[in-house]
């Protein structure tokens, strides 16, 4: 098992919130930038952590803390992460 953050699901939905990606536009500075996308891979890092210790039902219970808009912004950028990586649906 590879070693993640330990967050409590609270603070994960913290994490996603604080990341503050719905204020993300294409003028935005790069450092500010990077730090929002750093923090919300910090948190996907904790979600994934929370998933191997408690199950994919701790991570929906996380999801479900966000508003509709934070979660497809999170989803979104998530997603687009994976793309990058050598994930399978299939396993």
């Amino acid at each position: 098992m590879t070693d993640r953050i330990v967050l409590e699901p609270e603070e994960i939905a913290g994490m996603i919130r604080g990341a503050r990606l719905l204020e993300l536009r294409v003028d935005t500075p790069p450092d500010t930038r990077e730090r929002r996308l750093a923090a919300a891979m910090t948190a996907m890092d904790a979600l994934c952590g929370l998933s191997q210790r408690a199950g994919t039902n701790a991570v929906w219970d996380v999801l479900e803390m966000l508003e509709r808009r934070e979660l497809l912004a999170f989803s979104t950028l998530m997603a687009s992460e994976l793309s990058e990586t050598a994930f399978s649906a299939a396993g």
